[in-house]
């Protein structure tokens, strides 16, 4: 299997979360870097998730805000 080809960065991270973040990395054996790709990874996949949901209720029914404020006023929860 070929490595893939990391690109070298300069990310400015909070001193508390990088001092966390190297804790880790020394505890599990693992790189500064594959740490944070670790996360990278798991955020962007959190709004694929976010995005995937969003297209299969695209064709459900909506309702404007102000018709949701009127409701609730009308059943006495405003």
């Amino acid at each position: 299997m070929q490595a893939i080809k990391r690109k070298p960065t300069t990310l400015y991270i909070h001193p508390k979360l990088l001092q966390a973040a190297k804790m880790k990395a020394a505890l599990t054996g693992q790189s500064l870097s594959d740490i944070a790709n670790e996360c990278l990874a798991r955020r962007l996949s959190e709004d694929e998730s976010d995005l995937r949901v969003f297209t299969d209720r695209v064709k459900e029914p909506s309702r404007d805000y102000e018709s949701v404020l009127k409701d609730l006023r009308a059943d006495g929860l405003l």
